[in-house]
């Protein structure tokens, strides 16, 4: 998200900045074009250590300049009181510019605001309206994903079961559009039955498969621990230990366990072709 970039920029830069930042006050600012300001931001960052107060003022201006990140960048730090105190009033102003001016994500990180508590009262219905919002004005998939999210919860919670299928709708269209966490919802969702969707294991397993060749790590641990146990699909150690080492090398702990429980009961020839086909797979990616 770009709301992030400039903070992964501050420690992930190598190099010295290619000229010295300028000081900044309003006549300077004058005289630099938006995208100038952010580049000056980014310079008091690129310091040792960085100057976050210098860069937040060099921001707040480029955003009132019309710069569109630097509006996403200076409400973060509100947002997370670097370089300025803790103001989430000021990061919500920011961000609603940021979306209005055509950035959906800060649409949804308002949405996340209020979900979270981020420096005001945990408000669902606030996050609900934003990321219905960002769906009907923006056709955005992140926004389907993100009110899912919430409509699953409250489903498993007990509190209006009838938003399962809702939940069910804006997470296959989510998938459709290229959202393959979608599939990790759909999956647990079929599997135990959530509000008013009945469970359906081989729907679950449809869409962990989908998850699973979409490099997720938890959805290839659970297809390995299904093909270990011949649970809902054929019993396959070769394939299971396959799953397993892809979901291993993701960083899944339960996927490196089963991995090498797994490994244990193949012969030295189906050990051999399940390692085939986890480079097979990796090598298709």
């Amino acid at each position: 998200m770009h709301w992030a970039l400039l903070f992964l920029a501050v420690f992930l830069i190598t190099g010295p900045a290619h000229a010295e930042p300028i000081p900044y006050s309003p006549e300077t600012a004058t005289e630099l074009g938006p995208e100038e300001q952010r580049l000056q931001a980014e310079r008091h960052l690129q310091r040792e250590p960085p100057d976050v107060v210098e860069a937040r003022r060099w921001l707040e201006s480029a955003a009132d300049s019309g710069s569109v990140e630097a509006m996403g960048e200076v409400g973060w730090l509100y947002e997370q009181g670097l370089g300025v105190e803790p103001d989430a009033g000021k990061a919500l102003e920011y961000y609603r510019e940021a979306y209005e001016a055509g950035e959906n994500e800060y649409g949804l990180r308002i949405g996340w605001m209020y979900v979270q508590g981020i420096g005001v009262e945990p408000d669902r219905g606030a996050a609900e309206t934003w990321f219905q919002r960002v769906i009907e004005e923006r056709d955005d998939s992140a926004a389907r994903l993100a009110l899912a999210s919430l409509l699953v919860s409250d489903a498993m919670a007990g509190v209006r079961p009838e938003r399962g299928s809702e939940a069910r709708d804006l997470l296959v269209q989510a998938l459709e559009d290229g959202e393959t966490d979608a599939a990790l919802y759909l999956a647990q969702m079929y599997m135990e039955g959530v509000g008013n969707l009945p469970a359906d294991p081989e729907s679950a397993v449809h869409y962990a498969r989908i998850g699973a060749e979409a490099g997720h790590p938890d959805m290839q641990a659970w297809l390995a621990s299904l093909h270990a146990r011949g649970e809902f699909v054929s019993q396959d150690l070769v394939e299971a230990h396959k799953w397993a080492s892809l979901a291993a090398s993701g960083g899944n702990q339960p996927g490196e366990q089963m991995r090498q429980q797994i490994a244990a009961e193949l012969s030295d020839a189906e050990l051999n072709e399940a390692r085939r086909r986890a480079f097979e797979w990796l090598s298709d990616r």
